[in-house]
C-alpha cells in the first residue's frame, strides 16, 4: 500500500511526518542527503516498501547554489524524487489544514529556531502565496542559553562545563516555573546553588526578542497591507511566554502555537496532495445465460406473502423513524489544568572528592 512522507531537519533532529502521526529522530551526525536517506530507508525496512511521494522542507531564504547542491547530493544518494517545500509554507499549511483560512487572509510565520528567527508572510488565493519581504534575525535559541549562561556565571562567579548544561536546562524550565534553582560547584568546592526567576530570565532575553518583534513588525509594513490576521508560533524557542506575550502588546493581533511538527507535516500534506490518483480499472462484466422461456416460472403472491411483505416494510420504517428520533449523546472532553509547583529544581551536585 502506497504511503506519503513530509521530513523537516531541524538544528537536533529530524521530524517524520506520516498518515500515522508525527515522530522525532536524533540527528546521526550525516549529511542532510544522508540523514534523509537513512530516515527513507528506515520507512521502507518499516513498511515493506518505500514511500510513493516525499517532500522535505527548507528555509525560505536559502541560496538558490545551497538548494541545488542539496538537490544534486540527494540525486547522487538515489532519491531524485524528493520534493522541496519552503519551511513557511509547510507550517501554515498545515495551520490551514486545521482552521481552513478564508480566502484573502494572510498569516504571519514567525519560525523561533535554535539558529535564528525567519519570518514570513503569506496570503491564501488558492494556494499560500508570499507577500511582502521575508526577514530573518540571526537571534535564536542558541543565542538565549548563552545570554543566561553569561548572566549565571557572573552572578556566582565561577565557570565549569556542567554549569552552562545547568543553565540551557533552566531555560527550559523557566517556561512553566516561576522560579529555578541551579546547582554549581564554588571555587572552594563547596556545592551551592543560584536562583534564577522567570522575572529575571525575561529581562536577559527581552533585548534579543524585541529585535524579532521588530522584524515582524517590518515584514508586515512591507506588504502594503493591514496587519496580518494572525500570527503563527513556530519553532522551540516561540514557546517562551515572553514571546507570545511581547507580539500581542506590540500588534494586538491573535497569536497561535504551532504544535510540534507542523512543518512536516505541512510537508506530508503537501506530498499527499501531489500523489497522482490510481488510474480506474476497466471492468467487463460478462451477461448471463438466457434461460429458456420454459424454465422462467413467476411466484404467485398470494395474501399471505403480500401481508408478510407489508409487515416487514412498515417494521422497518418504524425502526428507522425510532433512530432518527432517538436523543443524541454527545459527549464532552474537559481538562483540567494543574499548576506547576512553584520552584523548579534541577539534580543536586555531589561534592567532588579531593
Amino acid at each position: 500500500m502506497s504511503y506519503q512522507v513530509g521530513l523537516d531537519l531541524g538544528s537536533a533532529g529530524t521530524t517524520v511526518a506520516t498518515a500515522g502521526g508525527v515522530t522525532t529522530n536524533a540527528r546521526r551526525q550525516h549529511s542532510a542527503a544522508r540523514e534523509i536517506t537513512n530516515v527513507l530507508d528506515d520507512l521502507a525496512q518499516r513498511h515493506g516498501e518505500p514511500p510513493s511521494r516525499v517532500a522535505m522542507t527548507h528555509p525560505l531564504l536559502w541560496p538558490h547554489e545551497h538548494l541545488e547542491q542539496l538537490r544534486q547530493d540527494l540525486i547522487n544518494e538515489g532519491r531524485a524524487d524528493v520534493l522541496f517545500v519552503p519551511a513557511p509554507h509547510a507550517a501554515a499549511i498545515a495551520f490551514d489544514a486545521d482552521v481552513q483560512m478564508p480566502e484573502h487572509s494572510t498569516v504571519a510565520v514567525f519560525d523561533f529556531g535554535a539558529t535564528g528567527c525567519d519570518i514570513t508572510l503569506l496570503r491564501k488565493q488558492g494556494v499560500l502565496l508570499l507577500a511582502g519581504q521575508p526577514e530573518r534575525v540571526e537571534v535564536g535559541g542558541f543565542w538565549l542559553d548563552e545570554l543566561v549562561a553569561e548572566h549565571v556565571i557572573a552572578k556566582v562567579g565561577t565557570h565549569s562545563r556542567e554549569l552552562v548544561r545547568s543553565c540551557v536546562e533552566a531555560k527550559e524550565l523557566l517556561g512553566s516555573y516561576p522560579e529555578v534553582r541551579i546547582p554549581y560547584v564554588a571555587t572552594n568546592g563547596e556545592v551551592r546553588e543560584v536562583r534564577l526567576s522567570s522575572l529575571e530570565f525575561e529581562a536577559i532575553i527581552r533585548p534579543s526578542v524585541e529585535l524579532a518583534v521588530d522584524a515582524l513588525e517590518r515584514v508586515a509594513g512591507s506588504a502594503g497591507l493591514c496587519l496580518p490576521d494572525a500570527v503563527l508560533l513556530v519553532g522551540g524557542s516561540s514557546r517562551i511566554p515572553l514571546v507570545a506575550r511581547e507580539i500581542t502588546e506590540r500588534l494586538g493581533i491573535p497569536v497561535m502555537r504551532a504544535p510540534e511538527g507542523a512543518a512536516a507535516t505541512g510537508a506530508y500534506l503537501e506530498a499527499k496532495q501531489l500523489e497522482p490518483e490510481p488510474a480506474e480499472q476497466a471492468t467487463y462484466e460478462i451477461p448471463k445465460p438466457r434461460e429458456p422461456e420454459e424454465s422462467k416460472r413467476r411466484i404467485p403472491t398470494t395474501p399471505f406473502i403480500a401481508a408478510g411483505m407489508l409487515v416487514l416494510v412498515l417494521g422497518g420504517g418504524w425502526f428507522a423513524h425510532d433512530a432518527m428520533n432517538r436523543p443524541e449523546t454527545k459527549m464532552e472532553n474537559t481538562s483540567v489544568q494543574l499548576e506547576p509547583p512553584g520552584t523548579a529544581e534541577l539534580p543536586r551536585l555531589v561534592k567532588p572528592v579531593r
